[in-house]
């Protein structure tokens, strides 16, 4: 059981939703950036790769907000030290 109220988990979970959300609009970008022509096969390959983790990012954000709506602090969080 957590020493938060549900409010303040509900608060970062919010925040953490807000992170998810910019990282799908980064591998957005990344996607169209690894498919435009204009651009080295080098920068394509990097702009793939950055949109890989952006999306990866965002699950794993998506999962920490799900877990604080359910109550729970997850190990990687330490919400005592803001």
């Amino acid at each position: 059981m957590s020493f938060f109220s549900q409010a303040r988990l509900n608060e970062e979970a919010a925040g953490f939703e807000a992170a998810a959300r910019r990282s799908d609009a980064a591998a957005r970008s990344g996607e169209q950036d690894a498919k435009d022509p204009n651009v080295s096969t080098y920068t394509q390959g990097v702009a793939s790769r950055c949109a890989a983790i952006a999306r990866s990012n965002a699950h794993e954000y998506r999962e920490i907000a799900a877990a604080l709506r359910d109550g729970e602090i997850p190990d990687c969080l330490n919400l005592e030290e803001e």
